[in-house]
This record gives structure tokens, C-alpha cells and sequence, in this order.
């Protein structure tokens, strides 16, 4: 007999299950299955089968639930990380309209003060020359500019204008070495000339080796170049050096302005030339 079963143990065991899935169907049908000794044994059996398929199930849905959330969460960052995006390029916008506005107010209300008529401009192009410090402004002769008119600021002085086209105005800074600005030292009302250094900054000239001149002494224009206002500042005295030799000393000067932050000016005319303020 345990011959014939190990021999044949796959049909035996088939048709094994065969009928007693067709009694549990049979006993099923009836409704009587947790009353058969063989379906309480099978539910016994299958119990553990039962609750590991029930706990696998509930875990796939888990992780399902879990991947949608996550998918939802990672769409949901990138929409906000796209709108933060969005609202710092608006906030950077709205903070270069506000600083503009802020200067374009500063040069208008400097303006008022002015005793000449003046107009403003934008800096559009510096020099391209090294031998040569300047700037280009986008208002030419079509708009009143013209040569030997000043370019300032609301904190000093920047150059003059030596040359124009219709729409715009070539600017020679008071840091070039060709520039000479006539200027009074504040304290004392002794006069000089200050004009550009190859080092870019600037040099007070003409000053006799008696004049009292202190390190942080202001200048400001004197008003007699015929191009520049009275009054608009100028530079500080950084530097004296009252040489052994010659008649002159040798005074550095810290410039008002620093031309290559300016990127809105005044263009004023000359005191000759005194009229109404235009745009």
C-alpha cells in the first residue's frame, strides 16, 4: 500500500484535493460548514493563510496610498517652487522699480534746488577707451543738451558734457585727467583747480604751500568755470603733502561721486544760461 501510494502520490494527492473541494462546495452549499468537523479543521488551516493574505493586502494598499500621497506631495512642491520662482523674480522687480523711483525723486527734488534749468538723463555706455573717462547719456541736442553743460548728482558733481548727437551726449568724468573743475575749500574759501590722476581718483591744484588745508576739508564748486554751479560738491581732502621743493602742495581728494555707480544724472546748463526746469 505505501508502495502504491509513493508511486503514485501526485494523482493520489490530486484527487485528494478534488474531493474535498467538492465536500467543502457541497457543505458550503448547505450552510453547514462550521458544523463539519472537517471544515472547522480547514478553517483552523487556513486561518493563518488568512490573516497573512489579509496583512500582505493591507500592505500593498498601504504602500499604494502612500505612493499617491508622495506623488501628490512632489507635484504639489513643484508647483509651489515654481510660484516662489515666479514671486521672487515680481519681488526683485518691484525692489529695482522702488530703488529707481527713489533716485528719480532724489534727482527731481535736487533739482528744484538748482538755480539753472536742467534736465534728466540716463547713463546708457561708458568709455570704451583707456585713455579717456567717460560716459554716453541718452539725451542729446534734441532735447537741449549741449556742450560744456554740467552732469551731476544729487550727491556732487559727475563731468560735463564735451560733445552731442540728436539723442545722445558723450560725458567726460571730473576722475578724467583732461577734467578741471574750480572749486573752493569749504572751510577756508581758498581756491584751486581739481582735475582727474592717472590713478583715478582726483588732485587738487594751484594750492600754495601757505594755504590751510586739512585732511577732511570739503570742495565744493566755486561757480566762476562758467559750467558748474555754485555750491554742488565736489570731493574731501584725503591727502596734504606740503613738499620741500616747489611752490605748490600736493593734495589727493576722495571724489563725491563715484561715477561707475551712477546710472541716472542731472544735466544743467550753465549759469549764463538760466531758465525754467525741463523733463
Amino acid at each position: 500500500m505505501l508502495a502504491f501510494l509513493r508511486k503514485n502520490q501526485i494523482p493520489v494527492s490530486a484527487c485528494f484535493c478534488l474531493l474535498l473541494s467538492l465536500y467543502i462546495l457541497t457543505v458550503s452549499a448547505r450552510g453547514q460548514l462550521t458544523n463539519e468537523p472537517v471544515g472547522v479543521v480547514l478553517m483552523w488551516l487556513l486561518r493563518p493563510l488568512q490573516i497573512a493574505a489579509q496583512a500582505t493586502s493591507g500592505w500593498l494598499i498601504g504602500i499604494q496610498e502612500n505612493y499617491l500621497t508622495m506623488s501628490g506631495f512632489k507635484l504639489e512642491n513643484e508647483r509651489l517652487r515654481k510660484r516662489i520662482q515666479t514671486l521672487e523674480v515680481e519681488r526683485q522687480k518691484l525692489l529695482e522699480a522702488e530703488a529707481t523711483h527713489r533716485k528719480l525723486q532724489q534727482l527731481l527734488d535736487f533739482r528744484a534746488q538748482l538755480p539753472t534749468k536742467a534736465l534728466t538723463a540716463s547713463i546708457i555706455a561708458d568709455s570704451a577707451s583707456s585713455w579717456f573717462q567717460g560716459c554716453v547719456l541718452d539725451k542729446g541736442s534734441a532735447d537741449g543738451v549741449h556742450k560744456d553743460m554740467a552732469v551731476v548728482t544729487p550727491l556732487g558733481v559727475v563731468g560735463k558734457v564735451v560733445s552731442t548727437s540728436t539723442r545722445s551726449a558723450k560725458v567726460i568724468l571730473l576722475t578724467d585727467a583732461n577734467s578741471g573743475i574750480d572749486v573752493l575749500i569749504q572751510r577756508t574759501r581758498s581756491r584751486g583747480i581739481v582735475s582727474g590722476s592717472l590713478e583715478n581718483g582726483l588732485v587738487l591744484k594751484y594750492m600754495k604751500r601757505s594755504e590751510d588745508i586739512q585732511v577732511g576739508d570739503r570742495l565744493i564748486t566755486s561757480g566762476l568755470d562758467g559750467v558748474f554751479p555754485k555750491g554742488l560738491m565736489v570731493g574731501t581732502v584725503t591727502k596734504v603733502n606740503k613738499q620741500n621743493l616747489g611752490l605748490f602742495q600736493f593734495v589727493e581728494v576722495l571724489p563725491a561721486v563715484q561715477p561707475s555707480r551712477v546710472e541716472a544724472v542731472l544735466v544743467v546748463a550753465s549759469g549764463a544760461e538760466n531758465g525754467p526746469a525741463q523733463n
